[in-house]
Parts: structure tokens; sequence; C-alpha cells
């Protein structure tokens, strides 16, 4: 069992994705959208993150107020998983519960605290090159 977890920097704008694979999955189970996990599971030791979201191995999305670990077909007016095109119409739309289980695929988090280090060193990727401004 593994998982993607897309660590969203919004300090810089910038995102990463990271495989969280086996001992550092099995810290993920349980936990649900809005909890804050350490760094230290992702490889980013120092940095304190919280959930924001994710979607299923099938791709829909998890949705923060419906419980459980189960996908569901649910009626709903907007928000995580349906954007309407006219105001007051509903559809029902499958969403994936607010709990992290083995049937997710992708982990969405959010840096809250940052450590000393920079987050491109700790991954292991280069640093964007800054470009120069005109004048």
């Amino acid at each position: 069992m593994d998982f993607r977890v897309v660590i969203s920097d919004p300090q810089s704008g910038r995102a990463y994705q990271v495989e969280a694979k086996d001992a550092a999955a099995n810290k993920f189970l349980g936990l649900n959208i809005g909890d804050s996990i350490d760094g230290d599971v992702v490889g980013v030791s120092g940095y304190s993150m919280v959930i924001t979201g994710g979607s299923d191995r099938e791709g829909f999305p998890m949705r923060r107020d419906l419980p459980g670990t189960r996908r569901r077909k649910i009626l709903i007016s907007g928000g995580t998983g349906y954007h309407s095109t006219e105001k007051g119409s509903r559809r029902r739309k499958s969403v994936h519960g607010c709990n992290i289980s083995q049937d997710v695929g992708q982990i969405n988090v959010k840096i809250t605290e940052r450590g000393v280090k920079p987050v491109e060193e700790l991954l292991g990727i280069a640093a964007p090159e800054e470009t120069p401004k005109e004048e």
C-alpha cells in the first residue's frame, strides 16, 4: 500500500509530489481531512503540515463534511466534487469520505510550520532559478 502525497507550499506557491510507502503510509491511515501531521512522515523533517484533501484510487474527491472511509453518492449543490454553472442546481455525485483508508490514492497536504532547511533541499529537488528582472 502506498499513497501519493502532494505537498503544497503556500509561501512559494509550489507543489511537490512524494510517494509514501509501507511504514510512512501506515501513519496516514485513520486520519481525517484537517488533521495535522509531522513532516518526518514524508521526508520533510522539521516541518508541520495539515491534510487538506485528496482522492481515491479511481479519482473521486474526498469531501471534508462526509464522514467515513467509503465512496457514496450524495446530493450536493456545490463545494468539493461539484461546481454548478447555474444558481440553485443540485446533482447526485460520487465522493469519498473524509477518513483516509487503503482505497485512497492521493493525499493533499499544506505546510503550516516551516523548518530550518528549504523543502527542495530535503526532498532532493533542484531549487528553481530566479529569473532576473529587466530594468
